[in-house]
């Protein structure tokens, strides 16, 4: 088991490169995510990784076992009255303000293993049928290479689809491959996948007409939380809108973002000015 001292030091590493805010209370679930990697480092626990590191020198080890902590929890149309808001309120409310034939653009931030991205192109080619949305360039991010690099490959277990998918959403827009399921061409190639930290600024992304950056933010700190929030903002179009978890809220951390009566669903405040 780790020791206080050794936690201490995995908590400043994991807030300063990525803004994890560790708990002490979280100590055995991080004993555990750190035990795989402590054994392809040759080391017999998760103690003797974080030693390693004082005898190595190694950032790059250190960059190892922060990403073993990101949290690759999520699931196919998480909180479904959310997932509902969006498309019969939010996609609407962003439409109205878009040419015809405009092209919005999104960006899914903590995507971690592809569901959410990928729940995002499934609503809107199911909204295109429906003759009702629009096309979307869908940008899809993560801080973790590890998550990213299976999100991808949009290949998914049952126990994954089954999590969030109706059997109806599984054949029309998956193929069975042996055992798993794979996103088909169309829902796939609506998505890119980059890694990106949301503690650094996202140069060159936006602007965006949606953010979804949902069960992200409980994991972070008041400050870094606020700082992303205004990061998100400042990547939006001024009458952009954000996407957040079922318990998390953006009105009451920062100025630049006000509720909607929908559930999740967040404006950008069109005065809301960046600070330079």
């Amino acid at each position: 088991m780790l020791s206080d001292a050794q936690f201490a030091l995995i908590a400043r590493q994991a807030k300063r490169r990525i803004g994890l805010a560790l708990k002490p209370e979280r100590l055995a679930v991080i004993d555990a995510r750190l035990a795989p990697l402590a054994r392809r480092e040759g080391c017999a626990c998760a103690g003797e990784l974080i030693q390693a590191t004082q005898e190595r020198c190694d950032d790059l080890l250190w960059d190892a076992i922060v990403d073993a902590l990101v949290d690759p929890s999520t699931n196919f149309f998480r909180d479904r009255d959310a997932w509902r808001a969006l498309r019969d309120h939010g996609i609407a409310n962003i439409l109205r303000g878009r040419a015809a034939n405009a092209r919005l653009r999104i960006w899914s931030a903590g995507c971690a293993t592809g569901q959410e991205p990928f729940s995002l192109a499934i609503l809107l080619d199911e909204l295109r049928e429906e003759g009702q949305g629009a096309t979307a360039e869908i940008i899809a991010t993560d801080v973790s290479a590890r998550l990213i690099d299976k999100a991808s490959a949009g290949i998914f277990s049952q126990f994954e689809v089954q999590r969030g998918l109706s059997v109806r959403r599984m054949i029309a827009r998956f193929e069975r491959i042996g055992d798993m399921w794979r996103v088909n061409d169309r829902v796939r190639a609506a998505v890119r996948f980059d890694a990106h930290n949301l503690l650094h600024e996202p140069a060159g992304m936006g602007p965006f007409d949606l953010v979804l950056c949902r069960n992200v933010l409980s994991g972070m700190d008041d400050e870094d939380r606020k700082a992303t929030l205004e990061r998100l903002a400042g990547s939006l179009a001024e009458d952009g809108m954000l996407m957040l978890g079922a318990e998390e809220d953006a009105a009451d951390v920062t100025d630049a973002f006000s509720r909607t009566n929908e559930t999740g669903l967040f404006l950008r405040n069109a005065y809301w000015r960046k600070a330079a």
